[in-house]
């Protein structure tokens, strides 16, 4: 019984497991581009936490691992700009 209930506690921290999403974006010139991004990413759904840098183009994004990398690019160019999946 209690190796079922570990077990159990491990596929549920396993599932709930947080994924760091990193992002290549185009476009940004200025911090406000840099809120705009960010405020666009932290508005999408299971996204916890984002990171925009301006000098290299680039976001990392803390979120639920059933959120998509291609969502987030998504979100990122109906805000305007551009964005690929960083590797």
């Amino acid at each position: 019984m209690r190796k079922s209930i570990l077990a159990i506690t491990l596929l549920l921290s396993l599932a709930n497991a947080d994924q760091l999403i990193k992002l290549q974006i185009t476009g940004m010139m200025c911090p406000a581009c840099v809120s705009n991004v960010k405020s666009s990413l932290n508005g999408t759904t299971g996204v916890k936490e984002t990171t925009v840098f301006l000098k290299n183009g680039t976001a990392e994004v803390k979120a639920d691992s059933s959120v998509k990398p291609e969502a987030l690019c998504t979100t990122v160019k109906s805000a305007g700009y551009g964005c690929k999946v960083a590797k």
